[in-house]
């Protein structure tokens, strides 16, 4: 399993690419939603006319159940706010710093 030097909160993370900064107030609704263990809302890649899920995960990069609905929600509230993402691409929303960036699909999660 790859190391990463990155941390939730830290922009510094192989493979990945800063794509936007989400408002203090998307994520502050978006945690709201979400277990507050979550710290990374990690959206899968798109398939041909299937909407985007979501996996969710801790500071230390380790899943938290969360409920299909809640992920599928997270999901498409990103997709929303960011409307030009690309559904080839695996994107992540850091819910510490709000930084939304697009990782390598082998990548695993973002961990502390």
């Amino acid at each position: 399993m790859p190391t990463y030097t990155g941390t939730a909160g830290s922009p510094s993370r192989p493979n990945s690419t800063e794509i936007a900064t989400a408002p203090a107030s998307f994520v502050e609704i978006l945690a709201s939603l979400l277990d507050p263990d979550v710290a990374v809302v990690r959206l899968d890649t798109g398939s041909a006319g299937y909407p985007r899920t979501a996996g969710v995960f801790d500071a230390q990069g380790r899943a938290v159940r969360q409920p299909l609905a809640y992920r599928q929600a997270a999901a498409r509230w990103i997709v929303q706010r960011f409307p030009g993402l690309d559904p080839r691409n695996v994107h992540e929303l850091d819910l510490a710093t709000g930084r939304l960036t697009a990782v390598a699909a082998d990548a695993t999660p973002m961990a502390a």
